[in-house]
């Protein structure tokens, strides 16, 4: 069984890129594909210490603080085929937000969106 949890170490976390965004693309196509009853796997659930909202899991260790509070690939494997990517505050609590167009205008390479996104998980004191 393989574990749901990442590598250790630091170099899983890589920033979303609109490569990033043609790949989930790619995968969420090949998902939608009909599939025989014989070749479907048990359903796969979110892991529950990858949650929006929780902190890292120490197993992940920190990431790079040049990587803080930018948006990120998803590092749960049950999103990896959905539209999302993750930011991780300064505290490393995660935020998991849609990679859809915001407001269909606001791309999630937006500046504007990506101002906003910083702005909600700043941390009041």
């Amino acid at each position: 069984m393989a574990t749901l949890l990442p590598p250790q170490g630091t170099d899983f976390f890589r920033p979303f890129t609109r490569e990033s965004l043609v790949e989930i693309e790619r995968l969420e196509a090949e998902s939608k594909k009909p599939v025989k009853v014989e070749e479907e796997n048990e359903e796969a659930a979110p892991h529950p210490d990858l949650e929006a909202g929780k902190n890292l899991p120490m197993i992940c260790g920190d990431p790079p603080p040049e990587l803080l509070n930018t948006p990120l690939e998803d590092l749960d494997p049950f999103y990896k085929a959905q539209k999302t990517f993750i930011v991780i505050s300064k505290g490393n609590t995660i935020y998991r937000f849609n990679a859809e167009p915001a407001c269909y205008i606001l791309s999630p390479f937006s500046l504007i969106r990506r101002g906003a996104i910083k702005i909600l998980i700043h941390p009041y004191p």
